[in-house]
């Protein structure tokens, strides 16, 4: 949005209604030790003066599209119709719309998106999004903890960034949480009447048995998963009676940008939909029997209910829900699968020279004590692999994390996708 300041004539009008001769006068109010002299600004810049500096500047940056970083954000291409749709202007908000008679086209693409959702995870159904992957399993925890006042049990196979923010969430809501170790990358499954949280691929990209959890967990049984793209290669979290499901929709259409942009993916099953945190989007007719779109349950929203709010979250990444609506449209479930497949053998070309720490199955990212130079990587156009010490969550120092995890700091977590073509991947082979 353009910036128009006020003219001379209107600043003058403003001191003669106020009775001032001055701007200055009406910051009286702050002691003098407190006012800044000088800003060190410098002489002001013409338009075209400041585009060329800020030309300059960007130009600076280091766009890389190869990547071999993983552990929440993932490097899939983005189709260019993405962009496109996602930037007319019916479409550009991150809100949820309030008025649903101005909205249809919106909601419409919001509904689909839920529809899409359901689909993909086999659940019952969908919110509108939310704000991010970590967010929505730590909502995912209270609104477990809400239903049963259990504890919750937290797989360490959880992404370290995520599980820092569920912890967070946790500790400040006073609900009682352990975490369950893993071994040989995969996580320690036990018989409990709690809640039971897990990841799956876990942070490692080793696969878990949601079924055995699922046989072995009486209690409220979470599933979250990191890349909605390995659900087309995958048996779906509510094939194996999950009673919640989240997910990040970073990689269904939108861009890597500095570990985001990030959505919040929130399913459930049927029954628990007036416990779920989110807005919901439904499909009706109007009065002349049109179909159309209404926001039919919002809930969790402070500004309708605050103190029986199931969240104080307000809004959603709605704009990013609608690019993963059109990402999923666009590549159709052949297209998804392509996508995953070729993710997957990217990786198995990698784990034939790189020794992964365990023994397990994969998808596209693992594990390993491989020699990285990561100035080579960087020098190559390739982002290099995750460092484990990174990413340790600031609650658990170093040998409580190796205890639960059975990693050293120095490990590196490898991801690929299909961005590298056959030539690319053997390329970077030969970088390790």
């Amino acid at each position: 949005m353009d910036f128009i300041p006020h003219t001379e004539q209107e600043i003058g009008e403003m001191m003669d209604f106020l009775g001032i001769k001055s701007i200055d006068e009406l910051f009286d109010d702050i002691p003098e030790k407190f006012k800044a002299n000088k800003l060190g600004l410098g002489k002001g810049l013409d338009e075209i003066e400041v585009f060329k500096l800020a030309y300059n500047l960007a130009s600076k940056n280091k766009a890389h599209l190869y990547s071999l970083a993983g552990c929440g954000v993932y490097f899939h291409y983005v189709p260019s119709v993405c962009d496109f749709v996602s930037s007319l202007p019916g479409f550009f908000t991150s809100y949820t719309p309030y008025q649903a008679e101005l909205s249809q086209g919106i909601m419409k693409a919001l509904f689909y998106f839920q529809s899409l959702m359901t689909e993909l995870f086999n659940m019952d159904v969908s919110n509108a999004g939310m704000y991010g992957g970590a967010s929505a399993l730590a909502e995912a925890c209270i609104m477990a903890h809400r239903m049963t006042k259990k504890k919750v049990l937290l797989s360490a196979g959880i992404n370290p960034l995520w599980l820092e923010v569920v912890v967070s969430y946790l500790k400040s809501s006073e609900i009682d949480f352990d975490i369950v170790p893993l071994k040989e990358g995969r996580t320690q499954i036990k018989e409990n009447d709690d809640i039971f949280v897990m990841q799956s691929p876990n942070f490692l990209g080793a696969l878990e048995d949601l079924e055995e959890a699922r046989g072995k967990s009486r209690g409220i049984f979470i599933v979250a998963v990191p890349d909605p793209v390995d659900m087309a290669i995958l048996e779906p979290p509510g094939s194996f009676g999950a009673d919640i499901v989240v997910s990040d929709g970073q990689p269904l259409g939108n861009y890597p940008y500095f570990g985001g942009s990030s959505l919040g993916i929130f399913l459930t099953k049927k029954e628990n939909i007036r416990r779920m945190p989110g807005r919901i989007i439904g499909e009706t007719q109007d009065m002349d029997g049109n179909t159309c779109y209404a926001m039919i349950l919002q809930t969790r929203e402070q500004h309708i209910r605050r103190e029986k709010a199931t969240s104080n979250i307000c809004t959603a990444t709605s704009l990013l829900a609608v690019r993963s609506a059109v990402f999923l449209k666009y590549y159709g479930e052949d297209g998804l699968k392509k996508i995953a497949q070729n993710s997957e053998k990217n990786s198995m070309f990698l784990r034939e020279r790189l020794k992964p720490i365990f023994q397990a199955e994969y998808i596209k990212e693992f594990p390993t004590y491989a020699d990285v130079d990561e100035r080579k990587f960087l020098e190559n156009g390739i982002l290099p692999p995750v460092r484990l010490e990174r990413i340790l969550p600031k609650f658990l120092d170093e040998i409580e994390f190796e205890s639960l995890t059975g990693l050293k700091k120095d490990a590196y977590i490898i991801c690929t996708t299909e961005i590298f073509s056959d030539e690319e991947i053997k390329r970077v082979r030969d970088l390790f």
